[in-house]
């Protein structure tokens, strides 16, 4: 844990997950602090230069309303970009809950963010904590407002524009959607059942094995997080390649300028 000054943490990188801080829980948070109360450390990432705010806005404006400099920090590294997609799930492990119009526009965030974008219904599902069902209404949500206008040539070489606001033009991404989930569903499923035929099968007391699987419980959880992260990292990684390769072009462009 370290103490970084208010002035250090950067709240302007759109990592605010709710659309809008509750000002009484701020000023309630104020009062506890002025009588000495001691709260959880915010959560910041580190990108080498900057401190992005991705967990605790209340607490850091309660800090602020009471004049306090300094703030109790977890510093994690990351992009600006990890530090949003934290944001997204940190209200469904602790601190005040999102209301339902936050969830809403979380997952519509999450649906066009550059590292959560690809995942599936599920994943979105667990890491802002609602049900399939929310994320798959708020997709559908979304698609209604995309163009319903395409245009065809027909056969005479006419060109006619088409309303296709009532077709089904996204069944196949749905139907894919719900087989990724329905994959994973499964796969979890039968890790659980073999987990168990093997604690089954082993001589213990049944409290040891009762143990057993709540460690094996924990420890698959953790596995699953691990590669929630692993992946936006490679995401990560990737865009900052592809961001890499354009700026090395651009670099070459301008010095065939200069040499002419």
């Amino acid at each position: 844990m370290t103490k970084l000054n208010l002035d250090q943490i950067r709240l302007d990188g759109d990592t605010q997950a709710r659309l809008a801080l509750d000002s009484a829980q701020v000023t309630q948070y104020a009062e506890c602090l002025k009588e000495g109360d001691k709260f959880p450390a915010i959560i910041v990432f580190h990108d080498g230069s900057h401190y992005w705010l991705a967990d605790g806005f209340h607490r850091y404006h309660a800090h602020q309303q009471t004049d306090l400099p300094d703030i109790d920090a977890e510093i994690k590294v990351g992009t600006q970009e990890q530090a949003q997609l934290f944001a997204f799930g940190a209200n469904s492990r602790r601190g005040l809950s999102t209301t339902h119009a936050d969830n809403r526009s979380i997952i519509a965030r999450m649906l066009e963010h550059p590292i959560s974008r690809n995942w599936t219904n599920s994943e979105i599902a667990r890491h802002v904590g609602v049900s399939k069902m929310t994320v798959g209404r708020v997709k559908a949500g979304l698609r209604t407002k995309a163009p319903v206008k395409r245009e065809y040539t027909k056969k005479d070489g006419q060109k006619v524009t088409v309303n296709t606001e009532n077709l089904s033009t996204k069944v196949e991404d749905t139907q894919l959607d719900d087989m990724a989930d329905t994959v994973n569903a499964l796969s979890t499923e039968n890790q659980r059942l073999r987990d168990a035929i093997a604690v089954g099968q082993w001589e213990a007391t049944d409290i040891e094995k009762i143990d057993a699987q709540e460690t094996i419980k924990e420890l698959r959880e953790q596995i699953r997080l691990l590669e929630i992260d692993n992946r936006a990292l490679r995401d990560s990684r990737d865009m900052f390649q592809n961001r890499n390769a354009e700026l090395m072009k651009m670099v070459k462009s301008l010095q065939a300028k200069l040499k002419k």
